[in-house]
């Protein structure tokens, strides 16, 4: 019986258990708490982000009806813009076809011989064929039957 426990000891070694189950228990409650808190946080952002839009909106359809004319330079400017994007975008298009035009040109041109390559006759060694010319009309002083047209 020499290694007995004491009353006190045993009872000290109780509360220790429960004041550590409490601390984890009271740990994973301010863990949730703070995952709570940065969710609403983030919802709360992008809740005043909309507010902070739909604001913007109503402040120029105010402002809007109290100046006319800066309504239209405020569109006026929004569609160049606008234009300008589209704009760019088509150019940014157009060049990207002409880059892949050239770049099939380029293989075509390799494998039909090209567009402005002469054509080269069959053999080298066969002369051209020789074309005899023929006076159609004649001023009647050297007229041969045979080679005048049928009049």
């Amino acid at each position: 019986m020499p290694f007995r426990k004491s009353k006190a000891t045993t009872a000290r070694e109780a509360v220790t258990d429960q004041v550590s189950d409490r601390t984890d228990d009271l740990m994973a409650a301010l863990e949730a708490a703070r995952e709570a808190l940065g969710r609403a946080a983030d919802a709360a952002g992008r809740k005043g982000a909309e507010l902070g839009k739909e604001a913007t909106k109503a402040a120029d359809k105010a402002a809007d009806r109290l100046r006319p004319e800066r309504a239209k330079q405020r569109r006026r400017e929004a569609a160049r813009r606008r234009n300008r994007r589209v704009l760019a975008g088509a150019a940014g298009l157009g060049g990207l076809l002409l880059v892949l035009s050239r770049l099939n040109g380029r293989k075509r041109d390799k494998d039909f011989g090209g567009w402005d390559q002469a054509t080269e006759p069959a053999s080298p060694a066969e002369p051209a064929p020789s074309a005899e010319v023929t006076q159609l009309h004649s001023n009647g002083a050297a007229a041969d039957p045979a080679r005048t047209p049928p009049g």
